[in-house]
């Protein structure tokens, strides 16, 4: 699905054919916001200003903007991949609800920024930190090798920075 994003919020991407324009409306809020345009431009546009008009509503009404969740919602798989996800569990020696939160929680983390790593600091590199080029044929947002250079009084606080983003540091094997 094609979806728009803006201040954390997404909206949905759909085209009437018959009507020649485009509509979305914003997901996960409380109450139905609606959006059109002729253009992605327009509809684009029209997002935004759906999203910040719905915002300044809900601060004028003392609404919460976000939809609420309980936290607690029904999966059906085949009988075959819940014995399969019963036996890993088991294996683990955790329960099936364990295992599957488990594994959403490890697929919603890495929909986050892309990963990459993170290759040695150098204390002969230039001030501030200088980005090397690209090891290969990278694609930005994937998880590619990219050559850092770091001046090595900035190398601790690089180290946390990158950890934080879910980087593995290598040393240079220059």
């Amino acid at each position: 699905m094609n979806t728009l994003k803006y201040k954390g919020y997404i909206g949905s991407v759909a085209y009437s054919e018959p009507d020649k324009v485009f509509f979305g409306k914003i997901e996960g809020i409380q109450g139905l916001v609606n959006y059109e345009g002729e253009s992605v431009q327009e509809l684009t546009a029209a997002f935004h200003e759906a999203v910040d008009d719905y915002l300044i509503f809900c601060e004028e009404h003392n609404w919460k903007p976000e939809k609420s969740y309980s936290g607690a919602f029904n999966v059906r798989v085949t009988p075959g991949t819940h014995r399969d996800i019963a036996n890993l569990a088991a294996e683990a020696g955790i329960s099936i609800n364990a295992f599957v939160k488990k594994a959403l929680d490890e697929a919603v983390q890495k929909s986050e920024p892309a990963t990459g790593r993170l290759v040695d600091c150098d204390s002969n590199a230039p001030e501030p930190g200088m980005l090397m080029e690209p090891e290969g044929n990278p694609r930005y947002g994937s998880s590619d090798t990219l050559k850092v250079r770091i001046p090595h009084k900035d190398a601790a606080f690089a180290q946390e920075l990158f950890k934080k983003m879910g980087w593995e540091a290598l040393k240079d094997q220059a």
